[in-house]
């Protein structure tokens, strides 16, 4: 739980405890009127700072978390050539997840690059894709080689960490070894 939600919980908890005790005890509490206006007023604050936070998240939502249209949708994995041109590809359309390695009959791979011209390159289980809230992101399971991505966006190149996801969007290249991944 973040640190802005808990502050707000314990601002409510407070607010009750205050409004609890001052309807509880009329007579021993002094000030009552006083103190239910005040916390009347610190509700109506939180109430207005909720809806407030709740419509920004909401249009920040809609500007930036929005789905992928239909032609930004990733549907493929190609493995290119070093001409460019394409050598296998793969369907990732109604998957969730791929796993990209070797298969050597001891592991199921989805994406095998062990026919690949940089096999050696290319661990066992060397990375997986994963889709999730409409976007699919790469992460590296500590690979000996690594994961580096092209981003379509800018054309850099980013090395990737171990065991950290990185978003994807149609037209970046995955290097996996010396293996160039395009997705499309």
């Amino acid at each position: 739980m973040n640190q802005k939600r808990m502050i707000d919980l314990e601002a409510a908890a407070v607010w009750l405890t205050l409004s609890g005790v001052t309807w509880s005890y009329p007579n021993q509490f002094q000030g009552q009127r006083a103190v239910m206006w005040a916390t009347g007023i610190l509700a109506c604050v939180f109430l207005v700072l909720a809806l407030k936070d709740r419509r920004r998240k909401e249009s920040v939502g809609r500007i930036h978390g929005g789905l992928p249209t239909d032609s930004e949708l990733i549907t493929e994995l190609v493995l290119l050539s070093e001409e460019d041109r394409s050598r296998m590809v793969w369907e990732l359309y109604g998957k969730t997840t791929a796993v990209i390695g070797r298969d050597v009959k001891e592991n199921h791979v989805d994406v095998d690059l062990s026919g690949s011209s940089f096999a050696s390159m290319v661990d066992i289980e060397h990375a997986v894709l994963n889709f999730s809230s409409g976007n699919w992101y790469v992460e590296d399971l500590g690979s000996a080689n690594g994961i580096s991505v092209r981003k379509a966006g800018d054309g850099r190149l980013y090395r990737l960490s171990a065991d950290t996801p990185c978003r994807l969007d149609r037209g970046d290249c995955l290097y996996v070894g010396l293996n160039r991944l395009l997705l499309r």
